[in-house]
């Protein structure tokens, strides 16, 4: 299905820790639950959980980004171990790796609890450095955005060095400000970002209208608007496409867009078209969201998937 290809995978580096516990009281302090927590696991988080998605579907993958120099990247590091994916940060002491940790009550996600220090390092130069020296037998560039303060800063630097190599370069963004991303071969917002960024479609119309400004503007080659249940829908120079998911169950979208841009990724580096790279990433999401947390689906999950469809 995938031709084992070189991707860089650059963005905000996260560590998702997950508290799994049973609740049947609460506490006599406040009106607040109580949960005894019978276990903990760690999970790649954010641009870590695109790259563990990448290994998993058997991509050589580089992560680079910027963490912290603390016992969340060691613990990270630890989780990272049993993949292949080449993981090099750049460490800045002054700052936190981010956390993120969920407390789950018999079965139900309670609360989040995230520990980050958003736009606080000033060692961009040394990311960009290093992200020189990984590109050079790369096939594909993606970024995952978070918008923590690691992406935004050089995204204009990555994706013109990148051009100039020919080198596509696609990106799951975040925040409000996306004039950064000009000139990427793809953009890649959920219908929430859409939304913040170019205002609320009325109706379809209004949608394929506005999704086709937005790519005038920042001069993409191609946009995917990724709508949940309700599927994806991809805009390119010659058409808007509408993939409608086969999966109306929707058990929790965490990490679900990192399964949709690192099955594209790959799937464009194996040399399919767009459209069937989307439509392998929409089966992908499908499966994605039947699962509680991040997971990793596999080059067999989505063979499996389209042979039962």
């Amino acid at each position: 299905m995938f031709k084992k290809r070189n991707i860089l995978v650059i963005g905000d580096i996260m560590l998702d820790k997950y508290s799994h516990g049973n609740m049947n009281r609460i506490s006599p302090e406040a009106p607040v639950p109580i949960v005894d927590i019978n276990k903990v696991t760690f999970k790649p988080g954010g641009a870590s959980n695109v790259a563990k998605n990448l290994s998993a579907l058997g991509m050589n993958v580089t992560l680079l980004g910027i963490t912290g120099d603390d016992p969340e990247l060691k613990e990270l590091i630890k989780v990272l171990r049993h993949t292949d994916i080449k993981f090099d940060p750049v460490k800045d002491i002054t700052i936190r790796t981010t956390l993120k940790q969920r407390i789950i009550a018999n079965d139900q996600h309670l609360i989040r609890l995230d520990h980050e220090d958003m736009n606080k390092s000033c060692m961009h130069k040394e990311l960009f450095k290093k992200i020189i020296k990984y590109m050079k037998n790369v096939d594909i560039i993606i970024l995952s955005d978070y918008d923590k303060g690691a992406v935004k800063p050089i995204s204009q630097e990555v994706i013109e060095f990148a051009n100039q190599k020919g080198v596509k370069v696609i990106i799951d963004p975040k925040g409000t400000d996306y004039s950064t991303y000009k000139g990427a071969y793809m953009v890649k917002p959920n219908e929430f970002e859409f939304s913040t960024i170019i205002g609320k479609p009325k109706n379809k119309n209004d949608m394929v209208k506005k999704g086709k400004q937005l790519m005038r503007e920042l001069e993409l080659e191609s946009l995917l608007l990724t709508l949940g249940k309700n599927g994806m829908v991809l805009f390119s120079k010659d058409s808007v496409l509408t993939f409608p998911t086969s999966q109306k169950d929707v058990y929790d979208v965490t990490g679900a867009g990192d399964t949709v841009i690192s099955v594209i990724a790959a799937s464009l580096a194996s040399n399919k078209s767009l459209k069937k790279s989307c439509e392998l990433a929409n089966v992908a999401a499908g499966l994605s969201i039947q699962h509680l947390g991040t997971v990793s689906i596999s080059k067999s999950d989505i063979s499996n998937a389209i042979k039962k469809s």
